[in-house]
Parts: C-alpha cells; sequence; structure tokens
C-alpha cells in the first residue's frame, strides 16, 4: 500500500448515448463513448488519495463535499479496494476538474478508481475498473477504456471494450463548443423522460444497427460512416427528451448544430454530438480540419480544439 496517489483521467463524449440505467446505473443498451482533451491535454480530472490518521473515508469534489449518495457510493467503492487489499486506513480523496465545460463525473469516476487501484496496490483487470467506476458514474467506463470504446450489455454480464485507440483515430478533429448555462437537465430526469417516451422502443431496436455501422465505419476508417451514425444516435437521444418536455440543446447550442449541418451542406465532412448539458462537438477529420475551423469561426462560434485522448494515467505514487 502507498501512502499517496495521483491518477488524471479525460472526459468523454457520447458516440451511442446513454439514454437510461437501471437501478446500478448500468445502460440499458450498448453504449459507445470517446475520450478526448484539449491539445495539451489539460482537459482532465484529477485525484489525490492520501492516507490519513483520522479513521473513515473523506471526499471532496472542488474541495466540497458532494451529495449524500453520491459520497455513499464513493465510500463503498473505496471499500471494495480496502478488502481486496486487507487494508483498513482512513482515506482523505480529493477530484478536481480543469477546463472541463461540464458533465464531468466520468472521468472523475475513473480517475477516483486509478488512484485507488494505485495506491492499495489492488492491479485489478480494467474491466473490473470499469464495473466499480461505473458504480458511480453511468458513464465512467467511457473515460476508463479511453479512446473509441463499447460498453455491451445485450450479450449477458456488461463488459467494456476498446474499439480504437488514441492512435488509432489521431486523424480525427473535434472542436469543442461550450455555452455558460446557468442550469441543466439531470441525468436521471434523461433517462426517466427518454424510457417513458413512446419511442423508447424503436431507440432500443434501432441501437444494434448504429453499433454495427459505426464498427465496419472504424474497420474500414470510413469516418463518415462512424460520424454520421453517432450524429443520428445522438439526435435521437434528444428527440426523445425535448419531445418529453425538457429543452437540453437551448438557443445557443441549436445554432451550433445548425451551424455544423450547414458547413456539412457546402460540402465539408463534419458531424456533431451533444453532451455534458452545455455542449456542442463538431467532429471531422483530416484534412478538414483546419477549414471546418476557419467555417465555425467565421459563423460566430469559438471552439476549442480536443483530440482522442487514452485512459487514465497514474501522475504520482509515494510510500
Amino acid at each position: 500500500m502507498k501512502n499517496k496517489s495521483i491518477a488524471v483521467a479525460y472526459p468523454t463524449i457520447p458516440i451511442i448515448f446513454v439514454a437510461s440505467v437501471n437501478e446500478k446505473r448500468v445502460p440499458l443498451h450498448d453504449t459507445m463513448g470517446l475520450a478526448v482533451t484539449d491539445l495539451k491535454e489539460e482537459t482532465r480530472s484529477e485525484t489525490i488519495v492520501e492516507a490519513v490518521a483520522k479513521e473513515g473515508i473523506r471526499f471532496l469534489l472542488e474541495g466540497k463535499r458532494v451529495a449524500k449518495k453520491r459520497e455513499r457510493d464513493i465510500q463503498m467503492v473505496a471499500k471494495e479496494f480496502m478488502k481486496a487489499a486487507g487494508k483498513e486506513v482512513g482515506l482523505k480523496i480529493q477530484s478536481k476538474n480543469y477546463k472541463i465545460f461540464s458533465g464531468s463525473s466520468d472521468s472523475g469516476a475513473a480517475a477516483l478508481v486509478t488512484t485507488l487501484d494505485d495506491f492499495f496496490e489492488t492491479k485489478f483487470p480494467k474491466e473490473k475498473l470499469a464495473g466499480l467506476a461505473n458504480r458511480i458514474s453511468e458513464s465512467a467506463i467511457r473515460s476508463v477504456y479511453g479512446g473509441l470504446n463499447i460498453y455491451v450489455v445485450s450479450k449477458g454480464k456488461p463488459y467494456g471494450v476498446q474499439l480504437a485507440s488514441e492512435k488509432d483515430l489521431r486523424k480525427i478533429k473535434i472542436f469543442a463548443m461550450g455555452f455558460d448555462y446557468e442550469t441543466r437537465v439531470s441525468a436521471q430526469e434523461i433517462f426517466e423522460i427518454c424510457k417513458a417516451s413512446p419511442y423508447w422502443k424503436m431507440r432500443l431496436e434501432r441501437v444494434p444497427y448504429w453499433v454495427r455501422e459505426i464498427k465496419e465505419g472504424l474497420k474500414k476508417r470510413d469516418w463518415k460512416r462512424v460520424f454520421s451514425n453517432a450524429e443520428e444516435n445522438c439526435a435521437n437521444a434528444h428527440y426523445l427528451i425535448e419531445s418529453g418536455g425538457k429543452r437540453c440543446r437551448k438557443k445557443e447550442m441549436m445554432t451550433a448544430v445548425i451551424d455544423v449541418e450547414e458547413i456539412r451542406l457546402s460540402g465539408l465532412p463534419v458531424y456533431w454530438t451533444a453532451g455534458g448539458g452545455n455542449l456542442i462537438n463538431a467532429i471531422t477529420w483530416e484534412p478538414y480540419g483546419e477549414r471546418v475551423l476557419k467555417e465555425l469561426k467565421k459563423r460566430g462560434q469559438n471552439p476549442i480544439e480536443y483530440k482522442v485522448a487514452s485512459g487514465p494515467k497514474i501522475i504520482k505514487s509515494e510510500y
């Protein structure tokens, strides 16, 4: 066991949107995600785990306590590592987010389990870490695996797989447009609205098609096939939400969506996804990146350039 460990993990954007989960926070259909960060890898979540003399497990996010349910989930996950290591110690866990627009629970949970695994030297396999992280955030698996990945729930026991690494996707260009909204629709509201929609069954029947198309597109490096299906999936999810009475994509976000679609109609291959409650991502690939960026700026957008990110990394360990 160590005295201190620090890990970083990167936030994710949806490729197949998590539209609802069960009571254990497991999605009700297969999902896909893409880990991203800015070009300097400063967009990240960072978690510090330290041994302390005082008993118990204390968790702070940006220096503050979190909601009681989230706190209990984190404490229970930490106890899993303690049990596996055979060590009962007091823990101080601190989590911070850097340059993340919104919706950082995925990277926060991934950084947490990665740090605990290093701290307790448990050497859990990635699938075990992903399962533990998903008990904190229903999309954490995306950040645990990094790159473009899938969480499969349609074949019995859930499992995750990385379909393409950050190196495989180095030609992908992502331009993130964040908007400053005071409120956002909570994940729980989204799950309940989607599941109650009269179109929910139609979405479930469509998911295997999206999965197949995206996988085939990856094999052939057919980026249009990959990201046109990602856009269709995301648009479908937002239709369910918005037809259910909640508008996630507010005015400025809808303008960004229209900008992306109009740029595509002009002849440049670019697609959008939405995530985090206030974020629209324009996704293209080389050699079109600079031209797409120029067009977005011409339309008044001020995007931050992202790249595909790896899984979590340990940046410091102390005995």
